[in-house]
């Protein structure tokens, strides 16, 4: 193990009392939470497009559940903003595709045109462009409606399902995530049946002959910085969106005009069978409801019965997943007053809660051997991946080695990742086990390395970036590369078990030097945002044994101390995702703050390193207490930059928890 020697912390005298007191309190409220089986499990906040879109799916699938559709469409009136609009976080302001579906669901629902919340939507909606301006994903749902044009969707075709492994565009070279929305929406592509309604949004038009655009969107600016790109796709000479504008244009062409598809039943079949293969026990498919959705729509969209076992699980699923109305996700404290709305969560997060929980608790001194945190081992243990998914295509694993990996949700086995598996195996070894228990995890972390060196989150290799290029990827997220916060979690992992000077570990050192910002920060991709990266980027190289005083660490910790509020505490917005922003901008938040906190105590080199700072943050931390922990409403988890954000209720207590424990661990009591 390499030791990291922090000399003992001086602080102001109330200091020690300070993070005892808030040590204690949060240590109390995290333990409360713990399950009767050992696992944690806390809600989470996505946006409005989710609500909308069930309401769209029940609708479509002509399941007109009013006990789920009213519940959903308040949520939606409960959270629309003084101008009309939706935001895609707490804070944010109107976003254009939000309204749109957030609109047409209140249509759905039941709700006229003429609705004074409607009425204040439609002047937001064409003040922003109206329907023409809208993003891929809310085009396609208008279609599926017929309230859209289909020769306006850049379709990817069916036949992608028999490209050879091997080839650029095979589905295999597409995200996780990306793979399980995509393939059962190449069925609903051939097939397009629609639901035809007794009304239009026509209102969503500027004028009655921009419903005759049919321009594929223009993609958002998106950092695309932070990834190292193959150089076997970089010529100077040609702009690939060009390119991809025009074979999409041509495909679309293809799709619409062309009676025979020879190939188009074989590809059909194809695509049910994947899908078929990838349904889990429970009814999900890949743990994400976008996923969960279009799998069903597309089940039903090839002649499946609403009564088949697939569709009916599928339903089920779904319901599972909606706060407010499922047994298993608690409601926030503001939603039960609120009885008759509900939300649909986009995921569930218990084993990244039950990890991050535990850590937390372990960190504040808690004996590994206790009841709580043997049950949590043995939960996290017995809820390992052991068998082989999509994700072995690429993997650099002998034939019969044996892993263990673990995913994010109760009920995603082929999709394990990167940062729940690092964090769960550090866990486990903290818990009392081996090293050669741990041998089937350390076996998938190391085989699932990428070239680079770095980690990517799902998959090995999954950089082909000039997928990104083509029209149907305005959201910029169709690859899943290697990214510095999860190759600093499991440098974190690696260096906690004794692998920090192995050629892997220093692998992964190289590829975080070479892909740091000018500015000393990395780019966070799963959380918000620089503040994200670069704290989990500093505490996985320190542990591996990198020195302080190397230049790119004493950059990082400068951009940390710098980034610092008046107020004590750090914090950073959404909207930093921005390109070309620099600095970590926001309203201080417990969780940020936690991250920033970590960062310095694993660079202390003198008892009056960062003392000011520190002392200032916990003084932060306590203005925050509240009976539940510490409060935060903003969103600081990332989904998809600048489109989709993540407010993990979790964060604001075990990321504090760890932080104030580590800190413990260096003061002069």
């Amino acid at each position: 193990m390499v030791a990291n020697a922090n000399p003992i912390l001086k602080l102001p005298a109330e200091a020690p009392h300070l993070l005892g007191s808030l040590k204690e309190h949060l240590q109390r409220i995290v333990l409360d939470r713990q399950q009767a089986d050992g696992h944690w499990h806390y809600s989470l906040d996505d946006n409005v497009t989710m609500n909308a879109e069930y309401i769209f799916f029940l609708r479509w699938m002509e399941e007109d559940d009013r006990n789920l559709i009213n519940p959903l469409a308040q949520f939606l009136l409960n959270n629309q903003l003084p101008d009309g609009s939706w935001n895609l976080y707490f804070g944010g302001s109107g976003n254009l595709n939000a309204s749109i579906e957030s609109y047409l669901a209140l249509r759905l629902a039941g709700y006229s045109a003429d609705h004074p919340n409607l009425v204040k939507a439609k002047d937001f909606i064409l003040a922003h462009g109206g329907i023409p301006k809208a993003r891929v994903f809310t085009k396609i749902w208008l279609a599926l409606f017929d309230l859209y044009s289909w020769e306006g969707i850049p379709i990817i075709p069916p036949e992608i399902m028999l490209s050879p492994r091997g080839t650029p565009f095979n589905i295999y070279e597409f995200s996780y995530w990306s793979r399980t929305v995509i393939i059962p929406l190449l069925i609903l592509f051939h097939f397009k049946k629609m639901l035809r309604l007794n009304f239009t949004i026509d209102e969503l038009y500027l004028k009655p002959e921009d419903k005759n655009d049919l321009s594929f969107p223009e993609a958002l600016p998106v950092d695309q910085s932070w990834f190292i790109k193959k150089k076997i796709w970089d010529w100077k000479w040609i702009n690939w969106e060009n390119v991809f504008g025009t074979l999409t244009q041509g495909a679309t062409l293809y799709e619409n005009v062309m009676p025979i598809k020879p190939l188009r039943a074989q590809a059909l079949a194809k695509a049910k069978k994947w899908i078929l293969k990838r349904q889990e026990k429970s009814g999900d498919w890949g743990g994400i409801v976008p996923a969960m959705m279009n799998s069903v729509m597309a089940l039903y969209a090839m002649g499946d019965n609403k009564s088949s076992e697939p569709i009916l699980k599928g339903l089920k699923a779904l319901e599972r997943l909606t706060r407010g109305k499922s047994p298993t996700i608690k409601p926030h404290d503001e939603e039960i007053k609120n009885a008759n709305s509900a939300t649909l969560q986009s995921c569930v997060s218990p084993v990244w809660d039950t990890g991050l929980a535990a850590l937390a608790l372990l960190e504040c001194g808690m004996n590994p051997q206790s009841h709580e945190m043997q049950q949590a081992r043995q939960w996290l243990w017995e809820n390992r991946v052991t068998h082989r998914s999509d994700w072995a295509y690429k993997a650099k694993l002998k034939p019969n080695e044996p892993i263990a990996a673990w995913c994010f949700q109760y009920h995603n086995s082929n999709y394990p990742d990167l940062d729940d598996s690092a964090v769960v195996t550090l866990v486990l070894h903290r818990t009392g086990m081996s090293l050669d228990e741990l041998k089937p995890a350390l076996n998938w972390i190391f085989g699932m390395q990428n070239s680079d060196g770095g980690w990517g989150t799902f998959d090995r290799d999954n950089d082909q970036w000039i997928l990104n290029e083509i029209p149907f990827a305005d959201l910029k997220s169709l690859i899943d590369p290697s990214n510095p916060d999860v190759t600093g979690h499991v440098l974190e992992t690696l260096g906690e078990l004794g692998y920090g000077k192995t050629k892997a570990a220093q692998r992964a050192v190289r590829y975080l030097k070479r892909v740091q910002r000018d500015n000393g920060s990395w780019f966070g991709r799963w959380g918000v945002h620089t503040l994200y990266g670069t704290c989990a980027a500093v505490v996985g190289l320190r542990k591996v044994g990198e020195p302080v005083e190397a230049p790119y660490l004493q950059r990082a910790i400068h951009f940390v101390v710098n980034s610092q509020n008046a107020d004590g505490g750090w914090g950073e917005n959404c909207d930093c995702y921005r390109p070309h922003v620099e600095t970590a901008v926001g309203v201080s938040t417990a969780s940020q703050t936690a991250w920033a906190l970590m960062a310095l105590q694993a660079c202390r080199q003198s008892s009056e390193d960062f003392a000011e700072s520190i002392h200032r943050g916990l003084e932060f931390l306590k203005t925050k207490v509240s009976y539940d922990g510490l409060e935060e409403k903003e969103f600081t988890g990332t989904g998809f930059p600048m489109h989709f954000y993540l407010r993990y209720d979790g964060y604001r207590n075990y990321f504090p928890l760890i932080a104030l424990g580590r800190l413990q661990h260096s003061l002069r009591m």
